[in-house]
């Protein structure tokens, strides 16, 4: 199956997560602790990966959307860490990079649940294995796969953000419609972004996409069949335990 081609959220992308920052601190700490090399596992523009690079690590960034990597790239030549940087464009579960000796290897906002099959994820896993070094860490950030939660927002479309567009000149409007599938642990989303033009005109742009929440168990022994020991399971990105309340399920792993 192809992965959703996010170039059509290309044009949102950044300002949609601009508020977002929680998990950045957590892979810079964990990157500076493993080593010098860092692998993002779906890297989009650059959220995560361009900060990282500016501590002086290292970083190699595989995404398969062109024009998210084309953003990255400019942001990198901003920021002045493109010498720092290697983005590539790739499938999280087939790519082949000639450094397989990263010290650590990362995978954030949910990424690793748009494969929608439990062979998918796991082939995820096992590329990022093939990429580190002995010891190597892997960090796997999802969301908490809050049952009720999911029940309840199921079929509802919600208005999720808005924001001015500058440089577009226009008013935009994030609906997400939501669609659960607990029995195959399918989330259908749909992203919908409206444009509003001074001029009365609007543009909506439609992103649909399917993620699968993993259970911390499966999710546990995903990694260990992929060849890695879970060192740490955490409910949020200051590394406390995971509960029923915990908002995100965080995997803390290292390549044995």
């Amino acid at each position: 199956m192809p992965l959703t081609n996010f170039d059509r959220f290309a044009p949102f992308y950044d300002s949609d997560y601009r508020n977002y920052s929680d998990d950045i601190q957590l892979v810079v700490d964990l990157a500076q602790d493993a080593g010098e090399t860092a692998l993002e596992l779906g890297c989009g523009t650059g959220r995560v990966l361009i900060p990282l690079a500016a501590t002086g690590c290292r970083v190699t960034g595989v995404d398969n959307s062109p024009a998210l990597l084309a953003l990255a790239r400019r942001k990198a030549e901003q920021a002045g860490v493109t010498a720092r940087l290697q983005l590539t464009e790739g499938d999280l579960r087939s790519f082949a990079l000639a450094e397989k000796s990263f010290d650590f290897a990362y995978c954030v906002s949910n990424t690793l649940m748009h494969l929608n099959t439990q062979a998918e994820q796991l082939a995820v896993l096992q590329t990022a294995h093939r990429h580190l070094r002995p010891g190597g860490r892997l960090l796997i950030d999802l969301f908490h796969p809050d049952i009720p939660h999911l029940t309840a927002v199921s079929g509802v479309q919600e208005l999720a953000d808005r924001w001015e567009d500058e440089e577009r000149g226009a008013t935009v409007l994030k609906w997400v419609v939501r669609r659960v599938d607990v029995a195959q642990q399918l989330q259908e989303t749909t992203f919908i972004y409206e444009s509003v033009y001074a001029d009365g005109r609007v543009e909506k742009a439609v992103l649909p996409f399917t993620l699968r929440f993993l259970w911390p168990s499966e999710g546990e022994l995903l990694l260990e069949k992929a060849g890695f020991r879970v060192e740490e399971i955490w409910g949020d990105c200051d590394g406390n335990d995971y509960d029923n309340d915990s908002e995100h399920l965080i995997f803390l792993a290292s390549k044995e």
